[in-house]
């Protein structure tokens, strides 16, 4: 009897980057952080992007963020998503914002501000100020800084073999939204872990 052989799960790795590492509370804006994912694989893959969002992850406070001049972890704002779903009745459409395709070997990047908002200038923390920090908002003049991966992030929950056009759209209809955002537990691959746990801590100040 003739098998079919069945592809490796594939292996995604990780890399970031914060620009500028300096930042000036002078600025308008704060610092871009960015992540990017590259397919190990021999063919395209695309992924539901759930948990590797670099403004969510940072918005719910999984990354660390460490005060060399202090030697404390910073007190940072958290925010907690609740996605549940809604009346059976309620069509759910489908996000396909959410699905990227990685091809073999080519970074694909998501970017985020490293900040409170992007509708307003961060802002330092002062003197004696209580004030939990997001990003850059929050932390201090002259103070040197390690963003370190923390935990509870770096799953990728669905994927499927092939471009995105092709997965969301299969012979059989295209994907259900619903079934996708909300049935966790029904995807057609097991999760792939990304290990986010091995990103170098990257080192950045604050200056006036």
């Amino acid at each position: 009897m003739e098998t079919t052989e069945q592809p490796s799960q594939p292996s995604i790795s990780a890399e970031w980057s914060l620009d500028p590492t300096t930042h000036s509370f002078s600025s308008d804006t704060s610092p871009t952080l960015t992540l990017s994912l590259t397919n190990h694989a021999n063919r395209p893959i695309t992924i539901y992007n759930e948990y590797l969002i670099p403004l969510k992850v940072l918005a719910e406070g999984h990354f660390v963020i460490f005060d060399h001049t202090t030697n404390k972890v910073v007190d940072q704002l958290k925010t907690r998503f609740c996605d549940f779903p809604p009346p059976s009745k309620i069509h759910v459409p489908l996000r396909e914002h959410m699905f990227h395709t990685l091809y073999p070997g080519r970074p694909v990047s998501f970017t985020a501000m490293f900040g409170r908002s992007s509708k307003s200038p961060p802002r330092p923390r002062l003197e004696d100020q209580q004030r939990q920090a997001r990003g850059v908002d929050g932390l201090e003049i002259g103070h040197e800084y390690g963003l370190r991966p923390g935990e509870g992030w770096g799953y990728i929950r669905w994927w499927e073999y092939g471009e995105k056009d092709e997965v969301i759209n299969p012979p059989s209809g295209k994907l259900d939204g619903r079934e996708i955002a909300y049935k966790r537990t029904k995807t057609p691959h097991p999760g792939i872990r990304v290990n986010v746990d091995a990103l170098p801590e990257i080192r950045f100040r604050c200056v006036e």
